[in-house]
C-alpha cells in the first residue's frame, strides 16, 4: 500500500494519531498544530479516536461538501468541538488519562488567548472563539459568558459517546442547516482546497483542515497568516513510488494551462527548450513560462476535446476550478495591496535608500565592470567569430563609461512554503524592482513553482514594464524544483544577451528549501528513482547556480527563511547572499549584496 512520507512535526502528529486509532495502514486526511507551528496531541489523538469510533472518511467527505465561504469554515472548525466530545466519552471507560490531557488542552487555550492583543482579538470569528471558550471553560470548570444563542449552540456540540458516524454526521448536518445556513454537498470544492478563517478560527481550523498531498498535484492556492513562518507550519512530503501525474500527460498540461495561462513560447521553442535542460536529474520534467496572468484563461484549452456526458461533467468542474483560482489569486493580489498600503511609509523610505545606494554603488563600480573590445582578455566564447566572421571585438577590457549597462532579473519562490510571507515578498520584490526603476536600470521580475512536473515559470514584470504594480499579482502554491529554475533562467539570459546589456544580474528571494513532487529518474548509480528533497535538492541547485556565474550572470540570494534552511543557503549562493528578517533592514541588505555581486567577476 502507498504511503505518505512524513517528516519532522508531521511525523510526531501522524504518530499519535495512528497509536490513537490502533492502526497503521491509513493516511490522515488532518493533522492537528498549535498557532505557533507546534503538534497539538491532545486534538492529534481526537483525530486517531475519530478514526478509531468513527468512519473518518465518511466525516472528511461531509467537511468538503461544505464549501469554503466564511461561514463554511465557521461551522468546520465548531464541528470539531462535537467530535471531540463524541470521541472522548466513547474512549474515556478505557482510557481515563484523557481526562487530565482535556485539562491541559482546555489550560493551552486560555494561556494563548490571554496573549491576544486587542487588535487581534478584533480579527476573531467569535462564533468560534465563543465555543472553544464553552468547551474549555466547561472542562475547567469555570463560568464562560456567552449569549443566549452561544449557550445553546454549545449544548448541542456536546455529541453523546451513543453516537455512531450516522449520528454524528446527523447532527453535524442539522447543526449546519439551522445555525449556519449550509447544507453539506451544495458548493463542494476539491480536497486540495484549504479550510481558512481569520484570526484564533484560522489556526482552529487549520489545526484539523490541513490536508496532505493526494495523488495528483492540484495548485494549492489558500490564504496564509501574513505573520511569517512558524516552526512547522508549511510542510510539504512524499508519497513513496506514487506518481504525481493525474494518469494523462495531456490533462496535465491543460491544467498548467487552466492555471498560469497559454504558454509565451511556441510548441517548437519549448521543445528546443526542454530538450537542452529537461535532462540528467530532470529528465522527466517539463517546462512552461508565463505571463503570469494565469486561471483567466482557464477551461479554454477542454473546449477542443470531444464533447461527451463524461467531458462535459469535466468541462464544467475545470471550469468551476478555473474561477476558484481566479478568485483566490486575486484576493491574494488585494491581501499584497493592503499590506503595502499598510507599511507604505516603511516601504517608501526602503524605496528611497535603495535608490541612493544603487545609483552610488553603479557610479562606483561600473568603470571596473568588462566590456566588450579588440584588445584585452580574450573571450574564448566569442574567439571563434575573429577568424570567422572577422569581428575583432572578442576581447574583455575595463570600461570607462558612466552608464548603467546593466540589467536585473528577480527570481521569487512562489512555492507553497512561501505561504505564510505572500505579502512581505511582494512588497520586498516592489522596493527592489522600483529601485532600480528609478535608476534606469530595466528590471525583470518572475515567480517560479513546480507542478505536476512542471516547472512553471510567470513572468510579473517585463524589462519594457516600468510600472511595478503587476508584482502585486505574487502567490505562493505548489512545490519548488530551484536547479530546473535556475538552469531555465540561465538559458533564457544567455539567449537574450545580444540584445540586452553585457552586464546581467540575478537576484533570488528564496527560503533555500527545494523540494519537488517529481521524482528524479534512476540512473547508472541508483537503480531506484528518488525524491528531489533535501541534499540532493540542495547540490542540484548549487550546481546551477555555478553554471549561472560560468555564464558571467552574477548570481546572488535574499534569504527570507527558517534558520534551519541556512546552511542550504550557503551550499546553494556561497558567500553571496543575504538574510533578511524584517523591512527595517531590507535596502541596507539589499544594498551591501548588489556591492558584493558587483564585485564578484561570476567565476566558478
Amino acid at each position: 500500500m502507498i504511503r505518505q512520507h512524513y517528516t519532522g512535526s508531521s511525523r510526531r502528529a501522524v504518530n499519535v494519531i495512528w497509536n490513537a486509532a490502533g492502526r497503521y495502514d491509513f493516511d490522515p486526511p488532518f493533522l492537528a498544530f498549535f498557532p505557533n507551528g507546534d503538534t497539538d496531541d491532545y486534538f492529534n489523538l481526537v483525530i486517531g479516536l475519530a478514526a478509531k469510533w468513527l468512519d473518518l472518511d465518511r466525516l472528511n467527505t461531509f467537511f468538503d461538501g461544505l464549501g469554503l465561504s466564511n461561514t463554511a469554515q465557521e461551522a468546520s472548525a465548531v464541528l470539531w468541538l462535537g467530535i471531540e466530545n463524541c470521541v472522548y466519552q466513547k474512549e474515556l471507560p478505557d482510557r481515563p488519562i484523557l481526562t487530565q490531557l482535556r485539562r491541559e488542552r482546555a489550560e493551552a487555550f486560555y494561556v494563548y488567548s490571554s496573549g491576544l492583543s486587542r487588535q487581534q482579538m478584533m480579527l476573531q470569528s467569535m462564533k468560534v472563539f465563543d465555543q472553544e471558550q464553552a468547551r474549555w471553560a466547561g472542562v475547567l470548570g469555570r463560568k464562560a459568558v456567552l449569549s443566549p444563542a452561544a449557550s445553546k449552540l454549545a449544548k448541542e456540540l456536546s455529541f453523546s459517546g451513543d453516537l455512531d458516524t450516522d449520528g454524528v454526521i446527523r447532527e453535524m448536518a442539522r447543526i449546519c442547516e439551522e445555525r449556519f445556513r449550509l447544507r453539506s454537498g451544495h458548493g463542494t470544492e476539491p480536497s486540495y482546497r484549504k479550510i481558512t478563517v481569520r484570526g484564533l478560527a484560522d489556526a482552529f481550523a487549520r489545526r484539523f483542515m490541513r490536508r496532505e498531498l493526494r495523488s495528483a498535484d492540484l495548485l494549492i492556492l489558500r490564504k496564509g497568516s501574513g505573520n511569517g513562518d512558524q516552526k512547522g507550519s508549511v510542510q510539504l512530503g512524499h508519497r513513496i513510488g506514487q506518481a504525481h501525474t493525474s494518469g494523462s500527460t495531456e490533462k496535465d498540461q491543460v491544467y498548467i494551462r487552466d492555471c498560469f495561462g497559454p504558454c509565451l513560447y511556441s510548441d517548437r521553442e519549448m521543445h528546443i527548450l526542454e530538450n537542452a535542460l529537461c535532462t540528467g536529474t530532470d529528465a522527466a520534467c517539463r517546462l512552461w513560462i508565463a505571463d503570469g496572468s494565469g486561471s483567466r484563461y482557464g477551461g479554454a484549452a477542454s473546449a477542443e476535446e470531444p464533447v461527451t456526458n463524461h467531458s462535459v461533467r469535466e468541462a464544467g468542474a475545470a471550469q468551476n476550478q478555473a474561477k476558484l483560482l481566479q478568485q483566490d489569486q486575486e484576493n491574494q493580489r488585494l491581501r499584497n495591496v493592503r499590506f503595502y498600503q499598510a507599511h507604505i511609509f516603511r516601504i517608501q523610505e526602503n524605496i528611497r535608500d535603495l535608490t541612493a545606494q544603487t545609483d552610488t554603488i553603479f557610479a562606483s563600480y561600473m568603470h571596473d565592470l568588462p566590456k566588450r573590445s579588440r584588445r584585452g582578455r580574450i573571450d574564448a566564447e566569442k574567439a571563434w567569430r575573429l577568424p570567422v566572421l572577422s569581428d575583432p571585438d572578442v576581447f574583455w577590457s575595463d570600461s570607462d563609461i558612466t552608464e548603467f549597462s546593466v540589467t536585473v532579473d528577480l527570481l521569487l519562490d512562489a512555492s507553497q512554503s512561501r505561504m505564510n510571507n505572500q505579502e512581505m515578498i511582494a512588497s520586498q520584490a516592489y522596493i527592489i524592482a522600483k529601485s532600480f526603476e528609478s535608476c534606469g536600470i530595466p528590471v525583470r521580475v518572475s515567480a517560479f513553482r513546480s507542478l505536476r512536473g512542471y516547472t512553471v515559470l510567470q513572468r510579473l514584470k517585463p524589462y519594457r514594464d516600468k510600472k511595478c504594480e503587476g508584482i502585486f499579482r505574487y502567490y505562493a502554491g505548489g512545490w519548488n524544483r530551484d536547479g530546473l529554475c535556475l538552469k531555465t533562467m540561465d538559458y533564457l539570459m544567455k539567449d537574450e544577451q545580444e540584445t540586452m546589456a553585457s552586464q546581467r544580474i540575478l537576484l533570488v528571494l528564496t527560503d533555500a528549501s527545494p523540494n519537488d513532487s517529481m521524482q528524479v529518474p534512476p540512473d547508472e548509480n541508483h537503480l531506484l528513482a528518488r525524491e528531489y528533497e533535501g541534499d540532493l535538492a540542495v547540490q542540484d541547485a548549487a550546481a546551477a547556480v555555478r553554471q549561472l556565474q560560468r555564464d558571467g550572470i552574477r548570481t546572488a540570494a535574499i534569504f527570507f527563511g527558517a534558520a534551519a534552511h541556512l546552511d542550504n543557503v550557503h551550499q546553494i549562493y556561497g558567500q553571496n547572499y543575504v538574510r533578511i528578517r524584517s523591512l527595517s533592514q531590507f535596502s541596507d541588505a539589499v544594498g551591501a549584496l548588489l556591492k558584493r555581486a558587483l564585485e564578484d567577476r561570476g567565476g566558478a
